[in-house]
């Protein structure tokens, strides 16, 4: 790694300590970066995550593990997924797999379009003929409730 051989050529200038992770450290990261995130990882050993990635660039066991973790949590889950799915023929970890593997997507469903109905003149005439009958018959039931409140006063 080129990152490494330069860190290596760098002189400590003074300030804090390199940190190294011990021996227990390095049993928990290798069971931790199968089910954790970076964040989470860094939160557990009480550094930052910058320091973390640091300690990743420049320690090659840590590189390692980190790596080697993650791929066995993925071994084992995919291996169980794949299982459940040509195995016990579970088609819901079949279409899991396909979508996340195969590169299978949600087919998006199309709304029907509705026909536009085009209306004939003769058409729009009867329209506006109801229009102007029930215009006109709201405002005869106006004047008849009109009526009945000026002979209840």
């Amino acid at each position: 790694m080129a990152s490494k051989e330069l860190l290596e050529e760098e002189k400590n200038l003074g300030g804090r300590p390199m940190i190294e992770l011990s021996e227990d450290q390095l049993e928990d990261l290798n069971i931790l970066s199968a089910i954790c995130t970076l964040d989470e990882i860094a939160d557990y050993f009480c550094i930052a995550r910058e320091t973390f990635r640091r300690i990743r660039v420049r320690d090659e066991e840590v590189f390692s593990l980190y790596k080697k973790g993650r791929v066995k949590a993925k071994k084992i889950m995919g291996s169980r997924l794949f299982k459940k799915g040509v195995i016990e023929g579970d088609t819901t970890a079949m279409i899991f797999y396909m979508k996340t593997q195969g590169g299978w997507k949600e087919a998006k469903e199309e709304p029907e379009e509705k026909p536009v109905k085009i209306e004939t003149p003769e058409e729009i005439e009867a329209k506006m003929e109801e229009i102007r009958l029930y215009i006109q018959w709201k405002e005869e039931q106006k004047l008849a409730l009109e009526k009945e409140n000026n002979k209840e006063e």
